[in-house]
């Protein structure tokens, strides 16, 4: 059996809401630090580290209608390995700030739809293979944009995942950034999982008052284990005050 390290981090300023009455509420988190060290030999090792500044969310929401924000202020995710002593960063992303925002409603039939913003985005690592990114594009990314699929690492921006039959229900999550392992070679395993940055989501029901929920959250977080290094993030429905 080989060693088993997990790491989470998550939900942060997270809030949430359920219509009637009307609410509109915040959270909020001055910043977040976090490592980890993944495998730590004499010749080998890997190590994760995440931190942000400000991190904010808010939910808002009436019979209606409902929206959640979540806002993360100087991202830095990295992991990084090192052999014999001699570093070598795997993956690097950083940002100036990130704000997901869900929406949905009932006003006129059911709606609902998601957006991201992205400032001063910048990612590096051999695990890129190199390449350069101009961050300029992806100020305001469609959604869904795969900016990397490689060798089981993908990294996409404005990931939004639709809910409900648009007749009843209708409802929408969206990450700002989604980093997700596949069979990803990291030090002697695979990594398996995810990590996402800034979800909110929204939802509405046609005919029911107390529908609208959004849930934004501010997901920070990591989940790693060893089995052959396995990876994994949980992911659930939260219910934040």
């Amino acid at each position: 059996m080989l060693p088993q390290v997990n790491v989470t981090v998550a939900p942060v300023a997270s809030v949430s809401g359920a219509a009637a009455p009307n609410y509109n509420v915040s959270g909020q988190l001055a910043s977040l630090s976090q490592s980890a060290t993944l495998i730590g030999t004499p010749r080998v090792g890997i190590k994760e580290t995440l931190g942000t500044g400000l991190l904010t969310t808010n939910a808002t929401g009436s019979a209606l209608a409902a929206e959640s924000t979540a806002t993360i202020d100087g991202l830095s995710f990295g992991l990084d390995s090192s052999l014999f002593i001699i570093p070598l960063s795997l993956l690097k992303i950083s940002a100036t700030t990130i704000q997901s925002y869900s929406q949905a409603n009932s006003v006129g039939g059911l709606d609902a739809s998601g957006h991201t913003t992205i400032a001063g985005l910048s990612l590096s690592g051999s695990a890129l293979g190199n390449l350069v990114f101009d961050a300029s594009l992806f100020v305001n990314p469609n959604p869904n944009t795969v900016l990397f699929n490689l060798a089981g690492l993908s990294i996409i921006l404005n990931e939004q995942v639709a809910s409900g039959d648009g007749v009843t229900f209708s409802g929408i999550s969206t990450n700002a950034i989604a980093v997700r392992f596949n069979n990803f070679a990291l030090g002697t395993g695979l990594a398996n999982g995810a990590v996402i940055i800034g979800h909110t989501q929204a939802a509405a029901w046609a005919g029911q008052p107390s529908a609208p929920v959004p849930e934004p959250t501010t997901w920070a977080m990591l989940l790693l284990g060893f089995s052959t290094i396995g990876y994994a993030i949980r992911r659930r429905r939260l219910a934040f005050a």
